[in-house]
């Protein structure tokens, strides 16, 4: 309870913050484990992107047959892990890259310059999942069956979600995101109880 009253007190930005850091806490100290699959991403790889997030320095690595060289600014975790860095020769937009696909990671203790005006969780919240895709992203809208509604309503199915029972007992759900397969693939889970 004091915990929810703390959360409660604080902005939501700070409240999403501490959260995401109380989890990552347990997880660091063997408390907290994500289960189901995952693709192995090999310690030196998960070495050298956190070094460079911490510098912050620049980091290079082999991908997918091309040398990268770029600008980490934070980690998706989800059912793959994704490096969220800017890649400067190809432009100023954020790109993810797969830490199971990247290997021959170098650290360049080359600083850079973070741009302040990134925020790792509203660039998160863009999509469903882990997958960016701006011609995606709009306005989603699940309407719960009023026998999956209680159930639904304990779900928090996006950071920015706003709900709202309907007079005949079913739930709305409200978001902007991308991500459709990711969405097609978790609500599949509910059957005929969501359209």
């Amino acid at each position: 309870r004091l915990r929810d009253r703390l959360l409660a007190a604080l902005p939501e930005r700070a409240a999403r913050r501490a959260e995401a850091e109380a989890e990552a806490m347990l997880a660091a100290h063997g408390l907290a484990v994500r289960p189901g699959p995952a693709p192995v991403v090999a310690p030196h790889v998960t070495e050298a992107v956190a070094t460079a997030i911490r510098g912050p320095w620049i980091l290079e690595f082999d991908y997918r047959g091309e040398r990268r060289r770029v600008e980490p600014y934070g980690i998706l975790l989800g059912a793959r892990r994704y490096l969220v860095a800017r890649q400067p020769d190809k432009g100023a937009a954020m790109r993810q890259f797969r830490l199971d696909l990247m290997e021959n990671p170098s650290v360049i203790r080359d600083w850079f310059a973070r741009d302040p005006s990134f925020d790792l969780g509203s660039y998160a919240a863009r999509a469903f999942g882990s997958f960016q895709n701006a011609a995606e992203y709009g306005e989603v809208i699940w309407i719960f069956s009023a026998r999956a509604a209680d159930r639904a309503a304990e779900w928090r199915f996006h950071p920015e979600q706003v709900t709202r029972r309907l007079l005949d007992g079913r739930l709305e759900v409200r978001f902007h995101a991308a991500g459709w397969i990711e969405m097609a693939w978790h609500l599949y889970c509910w059957g005929d109880a969501v359209e």
